[in-house]
């Protein structure tokens, strides 16, 4: 009997705790980042949502055509227990991408990947910038990962054991998964397309079944959602914003899935390793189909390789040759566990196997990606800063005017003591009296906003601008123009628009 790798033996011994401690690895990565940037307009929207009464929230997300209902239900009953601050509506995505981490845990011991290659992949996933920046988003993204890692295992689990109540945990788990985002479908049918196509007929009935009951319970919401779009025009105007992603989006993916360095030649060479991993690994299984086509290990593959590279691919393909965009990075983080697991066991594979050199590099990269996860850009407007700086630029002013919702709830969210927001549909409705206008310059592209406040009767004074993330926000200060100037041409002095960019 050959010897273990002191490395697997430990593994080996200390297998019961691994699920705590994939959990607890993740926790220290995502945990510090609770309250690095503020809550975002989508955030304040779930937040929002959760804190209307049953049947009205439950309008309010028909409405809103973007999201199944569960993970808002799932917030309503956080935010009853413990309010809605910053740290604590955060709280909760922020547990579940550390259940993350104990759920791939499970899905390596199904796929029999081994304890290196399994815990090369929690290093990854736990080193993730995709994962780290969406694991506090007050959104459905880290229970979407966690419930599409959960019904993978659950299908390889269901396969071997074969009782009732796996199967009952396969259905519920997708259903779960289905009533969280509409993307998570993509991981049922990858799991239909791979059993029905390589699993002995016996098994695939089973997935079958458990993804006809899914789609069965998931009747009654589909039927709410489509009565509402049939009801009401442009019911896809919440996702015309999508834009057609470029030709190396999935590479994109890959390397905010496994990490990065801060460095574009690192990354890129990492990137052309896991591929050239990948491609190995793919060829040497198909040099064994032959003989092992309907075995447990080449079907567990199989399942990986659909769930988080058939995926993202076949999105991305859609995407580029079809009239309307669906390529959106973090809708896809459904397929991070997945294409985790799978490249740590491609790179944990690579020759020399007997002195393990390919998890070496695999380790040694996601300390890498760790050390550079601090330093990344920021993701998300820092709307306490903003307002912070418009504070102290001349006190706190009285009134603060947004055209849109985009700008008026992270306003109304962070204003300070003596700062009164107001949402106007138009800049006409500004009352003719002192106070600030908030703004994003993509919302006046035909013509700057400056031009119709001088016409209107204001005198624009001063404006602070800042920048994150490609989002630009512009804050304009606004002065009632004297009676009888208000018609006539300002003083070019007067009229000039000084931009003090945030620093």
């Amino acid at each position: 009997m050959p010897r273990r790798l002191p490395t697997a033996e430990f593994l080996r011994r200390i297998g019961w705790a691994l699920p705590a401690l994939a959990a607890l690895a993740f926790g220290v990565v995502r945990l510090p980042e609770l309250t690095r940037s503020p809550l975002w307009f989508d955030e304040l929207f779930s937040v929002g949502v959760a804190g209307l009464p049953l049947t009205d929230s439950l309008r309010r997300i028909v409405a809103d055509h973007t999201n199944p209902p569960l993970f808002y239900l799932l917030l309503k009953g956080w935010m009853a227990i413990g309010g809605e601050s910053d740290q604590w509506v955060r709280l909760l995505p922020c547990v579940l991408a550390m259940l993350l981490g104990a759920a791939l845990v499970w899905l390596a011991r199904e796929t029999r990947a081994g304890g290196v290659a399994g815990t090369l992949a929690v290093a990854l996933a736990a080193a993730s910038p995709l994962l780290v920046d969406l694991a506090n988003e007050v959104r459905a993204y880290s229970l979407l990962a966690l419930l599409a890692c959960l019904s993978l295992a659950a299908v390889l689990h269901d396969r071997r054991v074969r009782s009732r109540h796996t199967f009952a945990l396969l259905t519920v788990v997708n259903v779960a998964l289905v009533h969280t985002h509409y993307f998570g479908w993509l991981t049922v049918a990858a799991a239909c397309i791979v059993v029905v196509s390589c699993w002995p007929r016996d098994d695939a009935r089973r997935v079958l079944r458990s993804a006809a009951y899914t789609a069965l319970a998931f009747v009654p919401w589909a039927g709410a959602v489509g009565a509402h779009m049939y009801a009401n025009p442009a019911p896809l105007r919440n996702v015309a914003w999508i834009a057609p992603p470029d030709a190396a989006a999935p590479l994109w993916l890959l390397r905010d899935v496994t990490g990065r360095s801060g460095s574009a030649a690192a990354d890129l060479g990492w990137l052309a390793l896991v591929v050239g991993a990948l491609v190995l690994l793919a060829v040497a299984r198909w040099r064994r189909t032959t003989s092992t086509s309907n075995s447990v290990e080449t079907g567990s593959l199989k399942l990986l390789a659909a769930a988080g590279v058939a995926v993202p691919l076949t999105v991305w393909i859609v995407s580029v040759f079809s009239g309307h965009s669906v390529w959106v990075q973090r809708y896809l983080i459904g397929a991070a566990a997945p294409l985790a697991l799978l490249v740590a066991i491609a790179v944990t594979a690579l020759p020399p196997r007997r002195w393990a050199a390919g998890a070496a590099v695999g380790f040694a990269w996601c300390a890498v990606a760790l050390a550079a996860l601090p330093t990344r850009a920021p993701t998300k407007f820092d709307w306490r800063r903003f307002v912070r700086r418009i504070d102290v630029t001349v006190g706190s002013p009285a009134n603060l005017y947004a055209v849109e919702a985009f700008i008026a709830a992270p306003l109304q969210r962070y204003a300070r003591a003596g700062m009164r927001v107001h949402m106007v549909a138009t800049l006409d409705q500004i009352p003719r009296d002192d106070g600030w206008l908030v703004y994003r310059p993509e919302s006046f592209a035909s013509r700057p906003p400056a031009d119709r406040l001088r016409a209107i009767g204001f005198t624009v004074v001063t404006a602070l601008s800042a920048e994150t993330a490609g989002q630009k926000v512009v804050a304009v200060r606004l002065r009632r123009a004297p009676v009888a100037t208000a018609n006539t041409t300002a003083d070019p002095a007067t009229r000039t628009l000084r931009e003090r960019p945030l620093r």
